[in-house]
């Protein structure tokens, strides 16, 4: 987290940060650190306003239960790339292995341990249970594996955290139902942005035999996750074309879900089956999101 914040804090006043800027110690990193720790995880994100090189935070979409905390997504513009860059992205992922894979799970598992720390006063045991690379990009997704399932899902660019999001259970969360053969389970609508660009990740559970699953997505079409150990996870970029339609929806710039079983036969697994919603609560407007002036 330490080395997000101080980067930000450069970034926003380069001509006056000391270089030498320990942003573990510094009274004011340490405000700042605090203030975005602190933040209502329950609370719709307000737009982005003023100058446009502000960190600006996100926040997952809380499913069955009640939420104790979610970690910062705290993002620098410009750190997903944006423009030629970005067309690095790739809808298919491709394995990460070896050093690269050890390196991002344990930046994110440190993450993790420390905002789920902040936020809750408590610890997790964390464990990384899906590392998939896209271009330059690697996503590491951790949870607490118990029936409440505490979860954090981490961005990393060329091996630097640039941002993560995630919730952990309240007193009042309720025990993960079990996930139906062939079928998968998730929450949508989680978003990592900053005042320039913004991505959608997506992570879940899925059932017996499925051994692969496809997202039909409002602004990149065809997005394939990484499935493993029953998990599974995915991200990609926002067009802005697409974006209002996004964000008045709580189905999270997902269109539709296609798992692929072990016999290689392809099943479709409807929003409702999904997320355990209501068609009427997925086709009520949503708020939050991400936001661009």
């Amino acid at each position: 987290m330490n080395d997000i914040l101080g980067r930000a804090l450069r970034d926003l006043d380069p001509a006056v940060t000391p270089a030498d800027l320990d942003t573990g110690t510094d009274p004011r990193a340490r405000a700042l650190l605090a203030r975005v720790m602190a933040t209502d995880p329950t609370a719709a994100p307000e737009p982005a306003t003023g100058d446009p090189r502000l960190p600006v935070r996100r926040l997952t979409a809380v499913g069955a239960g009640v939420a104790a905390g979610v970690a910062a997504a705290l993002l620098l513009p410009g750190v997903f790339g944006g423009g030629s860059a970005m067309a690095a992205w790739t809808a298919t992922p491709h394995p990460v292995s070896g050093d690269r894979a050890a390196d991002a799970q344990e930046r994110c598992l440190d993450n993790a341990r420390d905002a789920a720390e902040r936020t809750t006063g408590r610890e997790f045991g964390f464990r990384p249970l899906v590392t998939e690379g896209r271009g330059p990009w690697t996503l590491v997704y951790v949870n607490d594996g118990s029936s409440h399932l505490a979860e954090i899902t981490c961005l990393l660019h060329d091996g630097d955290l640039v941002g993560s999001t995630g919730s952990t259970p309240g007193p009042g969360a309720r025990p993960l139902p079990p996930v139906p053969a062939g079928s998968a389970r998730a929450v949508l609508g989680s978003v990592m942005s900053t005042s320039e660009e913004s991505v959608r990740t997506v992570t879940g559970r899925v059932g017996a035999g499925v051994v692969g699953l496809e997202l039909s997505t409002e602004a990149r079409g065809s997005v394939t996750a990484t499935v493993t150990g029953g998990y599974f996870a995915a991200w990609w970029p926002d067009a802005p074309v697409t974006e209002p339609r996004e964000n008045a929806s709580p189905r999270g710039g997902v269109k539709g879900v296609t798992a692929i079983l072990q016999d290689g036969s392809r099943h479709s697994v409807s929003l409702e089956d999904l997320t355990g919603r209501t068609s009427a609560q997925l086709n009520t407007p949503a708020t939050g999101g991400s936001a661009h002036d």
